[in-house]
């Protein structure tokens, strides 16, 4: 064979095993990493702000509770029949929350005294400040429900009225997939029919109050006055309608000061600070 024809014979088979060892590679390449065990994809909630997920509420309303088929919701009738001033529970409820603030303050000296509340939050402020939820849950506090944003429903059509509940309630239960939501107050304690029926749907009775602290005027000697004549009452404050991370507010410095200057004396004299659900949950099963 002469010399040039042992040049190309031997590039021809250079090149052809080549080409067959890229084609080797390009078939066991991608098979080799289809083999490959599949990495979970995860969201750790605790990491994760629920702001980025917010596109998925609105496909919810999910029925993540049974409905209430023969409930007591807590309303005027109920509280005339069933509490008293010789009653020797206080009910010590927060209205809007959480607060970055507000609410972390109150959780500090509610557990400086072992006295639980139960939280009424808006599901837009969950979704901004989940940590102080979960902190309240970890705590021993009762979560409830105060809708969506703070519109009166009075003002909207029945759909939606439901979704304010449906999707407040669907991303309560995305942070406590297993956490009873009993109680639905609505926002301004403005409520009709339809919102009842929507609320038992969902799982949850209506919680009114007998009670209510003005405390965006009041003093913190007011506010802590409404607290030592409180047994037997369903106390409204309110720990921040609209959240924001700043120093709290003179308002909230005095319903601070005025829970601080009451709970613990009233305490002492022998009062009982229950959650909704330690004294009523057989009304709302």
């Amino acid at each position: 064979m002469s010399s040039i024809k042992k040049l190309v014979f031997v590039t021809v088979i250079s090149v052809f095993f080549f080409l067959l060892g890229n084609r080797v590679f390009f078939i066991a390449g991608p098979q080799a990493i289809a083999h490959q065990p599949a990495q979970p994809m995860t969201i750790d909630v605790t990491r994760e702000p629920l702001r980025n997920l917010q596109p998925l509420f609105p496909k919810i309303p999910l029925k993540l509770q049974p409905p209430i088929t023969g409930g007591q919701d807590l309303d005027d009738a109920f509280m005339r029949r069933w509490l008293s001033d010789r009653s020797p529970e206080i009910f010590l409820t927060f209205d809007d929350g959480p607060s970055p603030q507000a609410t972390s303050v109150i959780l500090d000296l509610l557990k400086q005294h072992d006295i639980k509340a139960t939280f009424f939050v808006l599901g837009r402020n969950a979704l901004r400040f989940p940590e102080i939820v979960r902190r309240l849950v970890a705590e021993g506090h009762e979560l409830a429900l105060h809708a969506q944003t703070h519109t009166d429903l009075l003002t909207l059509t029945q759909d939606q009225k439901e979704a304010e509940i449906a999707r407040s309630l669907s991303l309560l239960h995305w942070y406590f997939p297993d956490l009873r939501i009993r109680w639905f107050r609505p926002p301004y304690g403005n409520y009709d029919q339809e919102v009842v029926d929507i609320a038992h749907h969902y799982g949850m009775c209506v919680a009114m109050f007998n009670e209510i602290s003005t405390d965006s005027s009041s003093s913190a000697a007011e506010i802590a006055q409404v607290v030592l004549t409180g047994q037997g009452k369903i106390i409204v404050f309110h720990d921040g309608q609209w959240p924001r991370p700043s120093p709290l507010t003179e308002a909230e410095s005095r319903l601070i000061e005025g829970l601080a200057n009451s709970v613990g004396q009233v305490k002492a004299q022998g009062a009982r600070f229950m959650t909704l659900s330690g004294q009523f949950d057989r009304f709302c099963p």
